[in-house]
């Protein structure tokens, strides 16, 4: 894995990355009324959901996994990150 980390900012479902990753951090903000979200093991809207969450409205959270070596969130397949609503944004911190 490189030591660069990207970034990924979805107000609704899209790829984050195409291939196997890690998720190092995931901002989660939410304006109106809030939403649920969800990061998929997958290159589309399928495959196993690994991290979720429902953000009240106007609200924003950090959700730190870890470095690459040190807790990040692997995912094997890709990243999805899948967002039913339209009060949601992710910023995912990825490599």
């Amino acid at each position: 894995m490189p030591n660069t980390e990207q970034t990924a900012i979805l107000t609704a479902d899209g790829q984050v990355k195409a291939g196997p990753g890690y998720v190092s951090w995931i901002l989660v903000v939410a304006e109106g009324t809030g939403g649920a979200w969800q990061l998929n093991d997958s290159t589309d809207d399928g495959g196993t959901d690994l991290v979720s969450g429902v953000e009240a409205a106007n609200t924003t959270h950090f959700i730190r996994f870890g470095a690459l070596n040190d807790g990040a969130l692997r995912f094997g397949t890709g990243i999805f990150a899948d967002i039913p609503g339209t009060n949601v944004t992710l910023t995912v911190g990825y490599a």
